[in-house]
């Protein structure tokens, strides 16, 4: 773990997103992490109840990672935010970034309440279609960008 810590600094990496690392498995390793100057990402998810996020959001570096739903990603399933938001600012000034499920479609509503999105399967979706050269891939991908931001600061 130690050399692929060193490995990823080298690269220029400033974090880790590890979606199936639960906090308590993860608390291990944070230590060597934050020796290398680096952030572990923390996620909530809306099954969270009250003293877990205390736990998690209160030991928070960078942002939180909220998921967005019970479930994987690119499902397109939803579920009403706001108290677990209001829960996590309760706890903590970290900003919140939703993720799961966010696309052009979605990340307007996703992103009341919270500090930004992240996206992921849509732009892995992108990334997957064969029949676009890589040039193509990276218009595309910045063009959808843009216009989840659009929709967001409508």
């Amino acid at each position: 773990m130690e050399h692929f810590i060193a490995e990823a600094k080298s690269s220029g990496v400033n974090g880790f997103i590890i979606p199936d690392l639960p906090f308590e498995e993860a608390l291990p390793y944070k230590p060597m992490i934050e020796k290398a100057n680096l952030s572990l990402i923390d996620f909530i998810a809306p099954t969270d109840g009250k003293e877990r996020i205390k736990q998690i959001a209160t030991d928070a570096q960078k942002f939180i990672y909220l998921v967005a739903y019970a479930g994987i990603t690119g499902a397109g399933q939803s579920e009403d935010l706001q108290p677990i938001i209001t829960d996590i600012k309760e706890f903590t000034t970290t900003p919140v970034y939703v993720g799961f499920g966010v696309n052009e479609k979605t990340a307007k509503a996703k992103a009341q309440g919270v500090d930004g999105v992240i996206v992921g399967s849509a732009f892995v979706s992108v990334l997957l279609d064969d029949s676009l050269t890589d040039i193509a891939k990276i218009k595309k991908i910045s063009a959808l960008a843009k216009e989840i931001k659009e929709k967001i600061n409508e």
